[in-house]
């Protein structure tokens, strides 16, 4: 367990958007403006591991911390480790426990001496008659050495660590081992060589099943080099309860906790990839950027072929824009690990952002080939697709996101810009009416709201929607201009003309404004007014569709003066 994996939640907020230039479109505005005011989570998450290493010349290195590794046993210090979490414990208590467990194992071994049978009787004490349990989870409970002891519950650390306490007590060749997100532990004496799983009771599993695990592969040159597989040290073992603890509190918010945890463990195996690639993440929380970076290079200088270190640095570039060098590393991780959903993910959003739609779409695809629940993965995809002008395929995969993920209101806003678009207006309400019940203070809802209420000729819902937004956003020019031709319709002549008088007065350039409050003045019989809104109308837009009409309308008023 040593990767904390992103959620895809998410959320991952996409850095930028593209822009259609086509202004006839409603569906095209609303995506522009979409991203700005309400953003699109779950674009760039990261797997981020958590790392530590002092580059810069102005850290100090931590000072020496109580644990003497070389004087003491595993199982003392282990319970120091936890000491740490849960100073009220007794660690006497503790041993005695140990001490318990190991001569019941002698009972039951008699004068057992092969490594099989005395690894059969280990299983059945602790397995079955005792009945440790495996759980999936990091929670510090289950790698805390005095937490596994009391509980009969631990994740793959804490019960590889009471089980090589155990083997110490018993004198036996058993090491900790040690692969991407996980520990196990393997008895190797030079002759006989076993690995046991202790999150299936000790079963024994050969390398390969360690290499070829679901989302934690391991590349052959990783193997060979000795970065994994390997048997690791006492001082690397207790390296490995550092860095799970790290990346515990990291997940609980506690990163000075985290950082001197991380510390700890590369202090103990300055070596490993994984200890400096967790840092990394670390650092990056803490927005330092430049240390960050140093960190996932140092992992990468270490292993080569450590595909999270390549992932996370490209997230980081990705963060701060630099994408050509994201989307290299997203490319390197992906030829590392070709079944790494995250990786296809955010490089299609990075391809995104150069302007690569067809790569976009194409690595969003891998990614959803790869887990067809990836509900992000479809989110991304059809907002894609609705940039490329293909509405029916986005409109297919914003209703699988929301099948898989109904939580995610973004999309239901995004599929309302999708069906307002389409002149499916009681569609786009209800989407859009979904989206205000979860963020009722949102302006760009109550906008794609009024504009479907108006494609319905329902003018009071409308004008009561772009009241609300004018409410929470009182500056947006369009939004007057747009208000104003409502209320014109509602023969509310003086409030349109206030409306349209606060439009020109917020952005001058627009002259469509100068047209309809023309057309306003006119109304009111405001003659001059009206005739000068005009001219001003054709300066801005001389080659406008209706520069005829308009030119003969100013030709009958000046004649009429």
């Amino acid at each position: 367990m040593h990767t904390n994996k992103c959620k895809i939640q998410p959320p991952v907020s996409e850095i930028t958007q593209t822009r259609r230039k086509s202004e006839k479109s409603i569906f095209v505005f609303f995506i522009c403006v979409i991203c700005a005011i309400c953003g699109f989570e779950c674009l760039f998450t990261s797997l981020k591991v958590v790392s530590l290493n002092l580059f810069a010349d102005d850290i100090k290195p931590n000072p020496v911390w109580e644990i003497n590794t070389t004087d003491a046993s595993l199982a003392t210090t282990a319970l120091k480790i936890a000491k740490e979490s849960y100073p009220e414990i007794d660690s006497e208590y503790y041993l005695k426990k140990i001490e318990n467990i190991i001569a019941n194992i002698k009972t039951s071994l008699r004068d057992e001496t092969e490594p099989e049978q005395i690894l059969k009787t280990m299983n059945n004490v602790l397995f079955n008659e005792l009945q440790f349990k495996y759980v999936q989870t990091g929670n510090l409970e289950y790698i805390s050495l005095n937490k596994v002891l009391d509980s009969k519950i631990g994740n793959c650390v804490g019960l590889s660590i009471l089980y090589l306490c155990i083997a110490e007590g018993l004198h036996l060749p058993i090491y900790g081992v040690s692969v991407p997100e996980h520990i196990f532990v393997r008895y190797d004496d030079g002759d006989f060589r076993r690995n046991i799983e202790t999150g299936y009771e000790g079963m024994f599993t050969p390398d390969s099943y360690y290499i070829n695990m679901h989302g934690k592969r391991i590349s052959q040159a990783s193997v060979k080099n000795g970065y994994y597989l390997k048997n690791l040290t006492v001082d690397e073992v207790i390296a490995d309860i550092y860095l799970n603890r790290s990346i515990i509190q990291k997940e609980k918010g506690c990163i000075e906790a985290a950082l001197k945890d991380v510390n700890h463990a590369i202090e103990l195996h300055g070596n490993n990839a994984v200890a400096y690639c967790n840092r990394g993440v670390i650092y990056e929380k803490t927005k330092d950027i430049e240390r960050a970076i140093s960190d996932y290079n140092k992992a990468i200088e270490l292993n080569p072929d450590y595909a999270p270190a390549y992932y996370n640095r490209g997230s980081l570039y990705a963060t701060i824009e630099v994408i050509d060098k994201a989307i290299m590393d997203y490319s390197k991780a992906i030829s590392l690990d070709p079944g790494s959903t995250l990786s296809y993910y955010n490089r299609g959003v990075a391809f995104k952002l150069v302007g690569r739609t067809d790569l976009t779409i194409e690595d969003l695809s891998k990614a959803i080939s790869l887990d067809p629940k990836f509900a992000a993965a479809y989110a991304s995809r059809g907002l894609t697709y609705a940039e490329s002008g293909e509405p029916e395929k986005a409109l297919e995969d914003f209703n699988k996101a929301l099948e898989l993920d109904p939580g995610n209101t973004e999309i239901y806003m995004k599929r309302g810009i999708l069906h307002a678009d389409a002149q499916r207006f009681d569609d786009a309400i209800k989407d859009a009416t979904t989206f205000i019940e979860f963020s009722p203070n949102n302006a760009f809802a109550y906008y794609i709201r009024a504009k479907a209420y108006r494609g319905k000729g329902d003018m009071q819902k409308c004008l009561k929607d772009y009241n609300k937004m004018i409410e929470l956003s009182p500056r947006l020019a369009g939004v007057y201009y747009e208000r104003g031709q409502i209320k014109n319709l509602l023969e509310r002549t003086d409030e349109a003309l206030e409306d349209f008088n606060t439009s020109i007065e917020l952005f001058p350039y627009n002259p469509l404004a100068y047209l309809h409050r023309g057309n306003t003045f006119k109304k009111l019989r405001k003659n001059e007014n009206a005739l000068k809104d005009y001219l001003t109308y054709l300066k801005l837009n001389p080659n406008a569709p209706d520069a005829e009409e308009i030119k003969k309308e100013i030709e009958d008023m000046q004649y009429k003066r």
